[in-house]
């Protein structure tokens, strides 16, 4: 007779807790445990304590992405309240998605991991950046912090494209010690975050977004840290004419970084730029030249181009409705490409996902042995074997 596997009591809370943060429903996680979704419910509405196998156990802690001992909790315990919801109100109705809070959760955890180890080794946790509020004109601001920045315009048209934009953008802001991470939560949910409640200061983006549109969201959610205002967003399209707070912060901060990617001066001298202006035969290949050129989407020119006063609002409107229209398809597009391509090298992924900051000061940390092996590559997610072409890749 086979022997039965023993069970643990658990606090129904904290099953309750583990199942709501990690965003699923009653049924996903009946469906994936092969049980009825009134006996999940049952373990979550007990009086006192409900017993599991510790083989269900285990498979609740892999399924929620959480250690097995945070299941074994006598409590449900206090979880950080999540960055705000700059959302439009259609998206703020829905709860956040499994891929979203898990990224949170992720960025969180390495958000203190990196304070802890500056502090550790005397270093300041705290980012180099000012503070500013919603009443100083964004534009200003850009321009300040442009010049902070250190890189001209002429570097910036000389990158070779917008991955290549993407990896100088990160690594200035890194430079300041403002984390970078990268997750691939869905877009249409949300193109990134930034987290303002503890030093170093982080930012999310979505590695599921096109590139230029990642560009943007960095600068978008730098505009959130100079306003100590982290939140969830969706970046490259603006609130329209809604005057609430949400909207008139997410409004701040497209302008910051519609000014900040794009010298209004430079843009006004192009070529291409006058073509557009006078909707020349053509104009549509010069709107996309200028785009490639400073490695921003179209929509983002084209609103520069209206917040300059270069085209009228209705032309505006015109326009960006054009590209609303193959917006899903080249979507779906870079979905297929994303699907194709072969996978990176743990120690590139490690550097795409937690940027170079992040592993730096592990390494650091490791070679001083204030930290032991063990531990750095778990805050790395890899295996020992891949330290050091990690230290190749956050060095190279």
């Amino acid at each position: 007779m086979p022997r039965r596997t023993p069970e643990i009591p658990i606090s129904p809370a904290v099953l309750e807790w583990a199942r709501e943060t990690a965003g699923f429903t009653h049924d996903e996680v009946s469906h994936h445990l092969g049980v009825a979704r009134e006996q999940v419910e049952g373990w979550e509405k007990e009086a006192g304590q409900v017993y599991l196998r510790v083989r269900q156990l285990e498979d609740l802690a892999h399924y929620y992405k959480r250690p097995l001992a945070a299941l074994l909790l006598t409590e449900r315990p206090d979880e950080p309240k999540p960055p705000q919801d700059f959302r439009r109100p259609l998206q703020r109705d829905k709860p956040f998605s499994h891929s979203l809070r898990l990224a949170i959760r992720r960025a969180k955890r390495l958000q203190r991991v990196a304070r802890e180890m500056m502090e550790a080794m005397e270093l300041s946790p705290v980012s180099d950046i000012p503070q500013v509020n919603l009443q100083q004109q964004p534009e200003i601001v850009a321009k300040a912090q442009r010049k902070a920045f250190g890189i001209t315009t002429k570097e910036q048209l000389g990158w070779r494209n917008s991955g290549h934009a993407f990896r100088c953008w990160r690594e200035v802001l890194e430079a300041r010690s403002v984390l970078v991470f990268q997750s691939d939560f869905p877009r249409e949910e949300a193109q990134g975050f930034s987290l303002s409640d503890d030093h170093p200061y982080a930012i999310m983006v979505s590695s599921a977004d096109f590139l230029t549109a990642r560009c943007f969201t960095l600068f978008h959610e730098l505009a959130h840290l100079l306003l100590r205002q982290g939140g969830v967003c969706i970046t490259e399209v603006p609130y329209s004419q809604i005057s609430n707070n949400l909207a008139k912060t997410e409004n701040w901060c497209h302008r910051f970084a519609e000014a900040f990617l794009i010298d209004e001066e430079v843009l006004r001298d192009r070529d291409e730029t006058q073509a557009v202006i006078r909707s020349e035969p053509g104009y549509e290949e010069a709107l996309k030249r200028l785009a490639f050129s400073f490695k921003v989407s179209q929509a983002v020119v084209l609103f520069r181009f209206w917040h300059s006063e270069l085209i009228s609002e209705g032309r505006f409107s015109t326009e960006y409705a054009k590209l609303q229209r193959v917006a899903q398809i080249e979507a779906e597009q870079i979905k297929k490409k994303r699907h194709g391509k072969g996978w990176p090298s743990p120690a590139q992924q490690v550097v795409q996902e937690r940027g170079r900051l992040l592993p730096r000061l592990v390494l650091e940390a490791l070679d001083r042995q204030m930290l032991g092996y063990t531990e750095a590559v778990d805050y790395l997610g890899v295996r020992l074997k891949h330290l050091d072409k990690i230290r190749q890749e956050a060095y190279g």
